[in-house]
């Protein structure tokens, strides 16, 4: 028994020590059951930035934005009994026209072609250059741009956009505010607009829409665009690369 003294009084230390001990939680913040599908956004308000890199994200807006808007407008001369549009996706008569370049369906696979060309070259650009085609090129990314161009004239630079939304509801508010979201409706107007534009001949069928005698489904695509457009451009931005 007296050998078996120490050992039980050092058995006792031990665990009185141990019994006083911190112990902290080191379960991962991280785990899978812990992860929100989706975090809570926090409003940005990015400040208008200048230099050499701005300079050439304009001319790529610019350029983008005028092609999208303008291409369908084009002529080509392809004879008689053929669409002069120089650009034209005919569904009906299942033919798709690109200046000189007419494809039927069995030709599919020029597009095909195309559209894995596009994938590789986006693939090389971002391998050698980064990601020059979000920051520059990305629809998602101009049509924000345009967004911000409208936000900034109505209220100003990222300062004035800060302290007007945390200021009380006035008469000045509520005339920029409103003033900003009836322009980014018509830029969604527009957006859908030249979309459609490009499945008929462009003349024709704004004539139609202005007179209300267009097909059902132009009416209905320009309104998923501009409500599309309105949104992500306007509310969701960098929601859209963070989610889909």
């Amino acid at each position: 028994m007296s050998k078996q003294q120490p050992t039980s009084s050092l058995d006792a230390t031990v665990a009185k020590a141990a019994a006083e001990v911190e112990t902290l939680d080191v379960a991962p913040v991280n785990a899978r059951g812990n992860r929100q599908l989706y975090a809570s956004r926090k409003r940005i308000h990015p400040k208008r930035a200048r230099g050499d890199f701005r300079q050439v994200k304009w001319a790529v807006m610019i350029v983008t934005l005028g092609i999208y808007y303008l291409a369908p407008w084009l002529r080509w001369d392809r004879g008689p009994n053929a669409p002069d549009q120089a650009i034209l996706i005919d569904l009906p008569a299942r033919r798709f026209y690109f200046f000189f370049i007419e494809i039927w369906p069995q030709e599919v696979y020029y597009i095909t072609g195309l559209l894995i060309l596009a994938a590789i070259g986006l693939f090389l650009f971002t391998a050698l250059l980064g990601r020059v085609w979000c920051g520059y090129s990305c629809p998602q990314t101009v049509w924000v741009d345009l967004f911000l161009v409208v936000e900034r004239f109505f209220e100003g630079d990222r300062n004035a956009r800060i302290k007007l939304d945390r200021t009380p509801w006035t008469l000045d508010k509520w005339r920029r505010k409103i003033a900003k979201h009836a322009v980014w409706l018509a830029i969604g107007v527009l957006t859908g607009g030249a979309w459609v534009f490009y499945f008929a001949d462009a003349p024709t069928l704004l004539s139609q829409l202005v007179h209300f005698d267009a097909p059902f489904p132009a009416y209905l695509f320009i309104g998923i665009f501009t409500a599309t457009t309105y949104v992500l451009g306007g509310f969701a931005r960098e929601q859209v690369c963070t989610y889909m």
